[in-house]
């Protein structure tokens, strides 16, 4: 599943916001479904989405469009074996440890039964930006609840030169924090981007769950061309998959070969 960056406002209201994307079965190549969902409102720029580890569920995440989205909501999605899905719940963007701007990393992760939300600033115009994670609630009708308190690391993207550090996130069952940073001049390109794992979940501190840098972070890919906006693993375990946003140009979804991963 993905979504659309489309925002509220006369060109785009209309436009999908959610879609199936099937890897290639012959020369077809890849098969995409636009999905036509219900939400209580009208999404403004859903720009990641963090499933909840081992569930048909996941949040939809409006990114707060460079400060423009006075009241960015996240939503809760489930599906079922026939992957018709349904927005079960939503709620504001919690009280964040710096001012929310505009968010393209999004992750949920589950430490001793218990679930964490973590996301990181793209920072647009710094290489560096800081992973945050807070406590996650989900309960059964769909209500999302965010905790107070966040653990939060620095991560500077070493490539490529004026990336946006943080433009895709995702983390793996053994805790492993997996970023994407991306360089983007403008519709025409040129683009560059790379793939980091960048800091580790653990259990410990006062949240019971703390992240840990990775230093310095391990470069897994160079994408040179692309603007990769979105990471992913599949239920949780390799392989990884990027995806790109490459403006003028169209996107691609591929299947990335790591051969080392560490940790």
């Amino acid at each position: 599943m993905v979504c659309h960056d489309a925002r509220d406002n006369d060109a785009e209201r209309e436009l999908p916001r959610l879609a199936i994307v099937r890897t290639p079965v012959d020369t077809d190549g890849i098969a995409v479904e636009e999905l036509r969902v219900d939400f209580p409102d009208v999404p403004n720029d859903l720009e990641s989405i963090a499933r909840l580890p081992g569930r048909n569920a996941a949040l939809l995440v409006e990114s707060g469009a460079d400060g423009s989205d006075p009241d960015p909501t996240i939503y809760l999605a489930r599906w079922d074996k026939d992957f018709d899905v349904e927005v079960v719940g939503s709620a504001p963007w919690p009280k964040t440890p710096e001012p929310l701007t505009n968010v393209e990393a999004t992750a949920v992760a589950t430490v001793g039964g218990r679930d964490y939300f973590v996301y990181a600033e793209r920072a647009q115009g710094s290489d560096t930006t800081r992973i945050h994670m807070t406590r996650l609630t989900v309960g059964r009708s769909g209500a999302l609840a965010f905790g107070r308190k966040w653990t939060s690391v620095p991560f500077t993207a070493p490539e490529p030169p004026g990336a946006r550090p943080a433009s895709g996130l995702d983390i793996d069952a053994k805790g492993q924090v997996y970023v994407s940073s991306a360089y983007d001049p403008g519709d025409l390109g040129p683009f560059d981007s790379a793939v980091y794992r960048a800091a580790t979940v653990e259990r410990g501190g006062p949240l019971g769950a703390e992240l840990v840098a990775v230093e310095p972070p391990q470069m897994l890919a160079r994408s040179s061309g692309l603007k990769v906006e979105g990471v992913a693993l599949v239920s949780g375990s390799f392989p990884l998959f990027i995806s790109d946003d490459d403006e003028d140009y169209g996107g691609l979804l591929r299947q990335l070969r790591v051969t080392r991963t560490g940790g």
